[in-house]
């Protein structure tokens, strides 16, 4: 089976071409601010919208006008509009909201959409003889394996682990102070895996990470509760200095980097949590929340942000997918309510974390209770039993 998979290095430009990527961000800045305000005078003008082709033209045209458009190459260029569209199409189908106006700090990578060597028919302009021959794309790896980008060079990139499958394409982004490289492939996957165990059922939540139908617990780790400190202590710092100054630019990416330390925390435990279950349980159970009703509360907001629900299933949903498993997502309505054991429904506030049923006399913890719930009802729509 073939899968797209995405492969992220960090990459080490030096001071001319991190000067040179960082105009390239603002240049397909730009060009994603100017087609979105076209977008919108061409539908309050028309009531139409207006296709991502019409906008590729004027980029087209704009070149002749404008030499500093032609300093970069043209596939990253063309993706601006690509994400656009893509942006549009999330807003209509409720997946998120209107597009904005994008911010410096809200745009920090490019693509390249083809990637290495291809065959061409290339026409010799002096004699008019067409031959085949290979044509490097704008983004390839040299004979040293380096990322070799046209009108930037090659670039130093760390390959940690070995890149394993065709690259499709590449996306260029900056993180910080720091610049990685993001080969998205195309691989055949493991499709005959072993599981150790059937299913299971996942709860998640907030004082517990999740809790699994076997009783297993793992604990939250709050990483953004434990940099509040820090966090507070470096914005108030920023928050009394002039803004635009230079110390006020140097204590931004202070607090920046605070930010992505935990950001990676978190990526680096999902991704770890997500990988181990998907190799343990074949059918992975877990409740279809609508997250982003529930972070409307304010009192739990932070807490459901900060342990990263949303991430964890995805993660979970493509490494099931790809090692032969399953993730099922149950519907949650009274899988913490109703009894394992019997099946009664025993009402109970949010702060009272033990289950008790006074019908067949079960006390469980909260958690555990919903997590059998929820294997059960996704045993029962394979009409499968527990194997434990």
């Amino acid at each position: 089976m073939l899968v797209r998979m995405n492969y992220k290095y960090e990459m080490f430009p030096n001071e001319e071409q991190m000067q040179l990527l960082a105009s390239w961000l603002s240049i397909c800045r730009q060009q994603y601010n100017s087609a979105l305000l076209d977008k919108q005078r061409f539908y309050q003008k028309n009531k139409m919208g207006l296709p991502r082709t019409q906008l590729q033209k004027q980029q087209k045209a704009d070149k002749q006008k404008t030499p500093l458009l032609k300093t970069i190459p043209s596939q990253p260029l063309q993706e601006v509009f690509f994400r656009l569209e893509r942006a549009y199409k999330n807003f209509f189908e409720g997946r998120a909201r209107y597009p904005k106006l994008k911010k410096h700090k809200d745009y920090n990578s490019l693509t390249f959409t083809q990637f290495g060597m291809a065959k061409r028919q290339v026409k010799n302009k002096t004699t008019g003889e067409v031959k085949r021959r290979d044509v490097r794309y704008a983004a390839s790896l040299d004979e040293h394996n380096y990322l070799l980008i046209s009108k930037l060079g090659a670039v130093y990139v760390n390959f940690h682990r070995p890149l394993e499958g065709k690259v499709k394409q590449v996306t260029i982004k900056r993180q910080g102070s720091r610049w990685f490289a993001i080969f998205s492939v195309e691989r055949h996957v493991n499709e005959t895996v072993a599981f150790p165990v059937q299913s299971t059922g996942i709860d998640v939540g907030i004082q517990k990470f999740a809790v699994l139908s076997d009783g297993t617990t793992i604990e939250n780790p709050t990483f953004l509760l434990k940099a509040e400190r820090k966090l507070k202590r470096a914005q108030k710092k920023l928050s009394r200095m002039r803004k635009g100054s230079n110390n006020w630019k140097k204590q931004c990416q202070k607090v920046q980097q605070l930010h992505i330390k935990v950001a990676n925390q978190r990526r680096d435990f999902l991704h770890k949590l997500s990988y181990r279950l998907s190799k343990t349980y074949k059918f992975v159970f877990a409740e279809d929340l609508m997250i982003r009703n529930m972070v409307k509360n304010r009192h739990l907001a932070k807490s459901i942000h900060d342990a990263g629900w949303g991430a964890f299933g995805n993660m979970l949903d493509y490494k099931c997918h790809n090692n032969g498993g399953k993730l099922v997502r149950i519907k949650p309505h009274y899988t913490s309510q109703d009894c394992s054991g019997c099946k009664a429904r025993v009402r109970k506030s949010l702060s009272i974390r033990t289950h008790i049923c006074k019908s067949c006399g079960t006390i469980l913890d909260r958690d555990h209770n919903a997590a059998i719930n929820i294997e059960a009802a996704g045993l029962a729509l394979f009409n499968l039993s527990p194997t434990a």
